[in-house]
């Protein structure tokens, strides 16, 4: 078994050595490993079936990883810069691929190895690739994973993102290294694209959300969006120490806010170059600055801060708003202090749970203000804060069946306006949607979740389908038949034919689920879902389909 053998022999007995001594040595040496292998599998086959081979695989794998050497393999390696025989033969099955995938794990600095794994992904291999914690530390092959998950996010949008975000993350997420390096290569596209760099922009973001709320290391992203920016963590910088407490504390003192004021302002007023306005607009540093200006609005705990010591935040707010890392002239100064006073607007002008009446006169303010997508955040959450105090007394006061709520309305609007607020928009409804208010009947209830359920359809078409329906999927229990009817009805009437696989999959198990429901609503409720289902082509649509009444009998019954 070993491919050095004849040659080894040929030298033996050029050199004068009796050829019965190598007859000896190599029957002495020999072990058969792999007739005795293929010996135990043809004798086992029959007994255990064919999970056998993967058994012997498995052992045959252990076995391998067991007694690889590293050294020896990368000594031989350089000598010759060639992936041995057997690798070669070992890539194109699944079953070898992943002993080298666990080789690769365990000996992570192997030359010998890191060239096999970039030629695993030469062959076309890359997707298996994906969970190796390994694979992004050869450089090359990280790479390559990474311009390969960018493509595969190219026709992204608002509903599908965090879905197609997961073969990046997986990638990137897992070591710091990798995700400064992927970090660092974002950065430098968005400086050479500008303004067209929006999507790289985005996910630039999403990447720092996700490290942010899922390994708890807001210092980590901090600290990396410091050195892209140029400036030194540690250095005695006074933004950098200000946004670093403030990241650590998720708290914005007084003090940590002036040292901030005094660099923006300063510089803007100085007409110097400013600190990187990236720093300001981390979520980190900016939301506990907003949250001590206007958390007073939804949390009891947060006092109205004094306007003298408001107006520092404010401008903060106002700059990280409307300024970018350009100079600034005297247009766009103008404009900060306009945006400036909105913002003492907006403070001054919401009110802490009003009446309705106070609401309506507020509307005309509130459509200006949700213009600045920041404020347009503030608003919503005083909405959601308003519609849910004291157990939604919003809706028990003022909801009739009659009239959408003007809440609704505004969250509406402020969907259709900043796209990447869609999903606190979604978690506002579906705080109404999940209400028990104390004071409805159970139709007064319906009614209200129907209410919402128009709003939601909306919000459906609003690119933002897939998360209405996997949430309907997940409440399917909960939710009243009638009332999913409903939401199957309205849904439907807002698209059109042909569904990708991923809407109409969920949509048909859902029909499926509350078909018994489907065949007792009206026909003005039926008629979509009897078209969805007559434009599928599979056994399961058809089933439906011919399971509901046709269009004709509903007619006649209702007319009886």
């Amino acid at each position: 078994m070993e491919p050095s053998t004849e040659s080894v022999v040929d030298r033996y007995l050029e050199a004068g050595g009796a050829p019965f001594n190598t007859m000896n040595l190599l029957m002495s040496s020999y072990e058969g490993l792999a007739a005795m292998t293929n010996m135990v599998s043809s004798d086992l086959g029959p007994v255990y079936g064919s999970g056998i081979n993967s058994a012997i695989s498995e052992a045959v794998s252990r076995k391998i990883i067991e007694s690889f050497d590293p050294q020896v393999a990368d000594s031989k390696y350089n000598e010759t810069e060639q992936l041995p025989e057997y690798i070669e033969a070992m890539i194109p099955h699944q079953v070898w691929r992943k002993t080298i995938y666990r080789l690769s794990e365990r000996h992570p600095g192997s030359t010998m190895l890191s060239a096999a794994l970039q030629h695993i992904a030469d062959q076309g291999y890359q997707a298996e690739m994906m969970s190796l914690s390994s694979a992004p530390l050869h450089t090359h092959i990280f790479y390559s994973l990474l311009a390969e998950c960018l493509e595969n996010m190219s026709p992204a949008n608002e509903e599908n993102i965090h879905q197609k975000l997961g073969e990046l993350i997986t990638a990137v997420c897992r070591r710091e290294q990798t995700y400064l390096v992927a970090r660092y290569i974002f950065h430098g596209v968005q400086q050479k694209l500008g303004a067209k760099a929006a999507g790289i922009r985005r996910i630039d973001d999403e990447l720092e959300t996700y490290m942010l709320d899922n390994y708890k290391r807001p210092q980590l992203a901090i600290n990396i969006q410091l050195l892209l920016s140029g400036l030194v963590v540690g250095g005695g910088n006074s933004v950098v120490d200000a946004a670093a407490s403030i990241i650590q504390e998720e708290y914005a003192a007084t003090g940590d806010v002036a040292s901030l004021y005094n660099e923006y302002h300063g510089a803007v007023v100085s007409g110097k170059p400013a600190p990187p306005v990236d720093i300001l607009r981390n979520v980190c540093v900016l939301h506990p600055i907003i949250e001590q200006v206007f958390g007073h609005l939804w949390d009891t705990t947060v006092q109205k801060m004094r306007p003298e010591l408001a107006n520092k935040y404010i401008w903060l707010i106002a700059y990280a708003a409307l300024c970018s890392n350009e100079p600034i002239d005297e247009a766009t100064k103008d404009k900060l202090q306009q945006l400036v006073v909105q913002v003492k607007e907006v403070c001054q002008g919401l009110s802490i749970h009003p009446i309705q009446t106070q609401i309506y006169q507020a509307v005309p303010k509130i459509l200006e203000w949700i213009s600045v997508p920041i404020l347009a955040r503030v608003v919503l959450l005083w909405i959601r804060d308003v519609a849910t105090y004291d157990n939604f007394t919003y809706y028990d006061t003022y909801f009739t069946s009659s009239e959408v709520p003007v809440l609704l309305l505004l969250l509406e609007e402020i969907a259709y306006r900043h796209p990447l607020l869609k999903p606190l928009v979604f978690s506002a409804y579906k705080d109404g949607f999940e209400s028990q208010v104390p004071g409805f009947s159970p139709e007064k209830q319906l009614r209200l979740q129907k209410i919402i359920i128009n709003r939601i359809a909306l919000l459906a078409q609003l690119d933002y389908a897939l998360p209405v329906i996997d949430y309907f999927a997940a409440k399917k229990e909960q939710i009243d038949e009638s009332v999913m009817v409903y939401f199957l009805h309205r849904l439907l009437a807002q698209f059109e034919a042909p569904y990708p696989a991923e809407f109409l999959v969920p949509v048909l198990e859902l029909i499926n689920f509350t078909i018994d429901g489907v065949k007792a609503a009206k026909e003005k409720e039926i008629v979509y879902i009897r078209g969805f289902l007559a434009s599928i082509d599979n056994e399961q649509a058809r089933l439906l389909c011919a399971a509901l009444p046709d269009e004709a009998s509903v007619t006649s019954t209702l007319a009886d």
